[in-house]
């Protein structure tokens, strides 16, 4: 069974591009441009989970994110 898949919001930043976003993320994790802003979705794998480590990922460049609930 694979891990549920996990959504986050980036919700401002200085340099918070869909581009420089990417940058950040492990490969289990993605980003993609929508209407809404830069949504993040992926599973977490091996450590690489979406509250222990991208999203503090993006804090480190001053890139704030929010889990979306389902």
């Amino acid at each position: 069974m694979s891990a549920p898949t996990r959504t986050a919001l980036v919700l401002g930043g200085l340099c918070a591009d869909l581009e420089t976003v990417r940058s950040y993320l492990p490969a289990n994790y993605t980003a993609q441009q929508t209407p809404d802003g830069v949504l993040i979705s992926g599973q977490d794998s091996h450590g690489w989970t979406l509250d222990g480590y991208v999203i503090p990922r993006l804090a480190s460049g001053l890139i704030v994110a929010e889990e979306k609930q389902a």
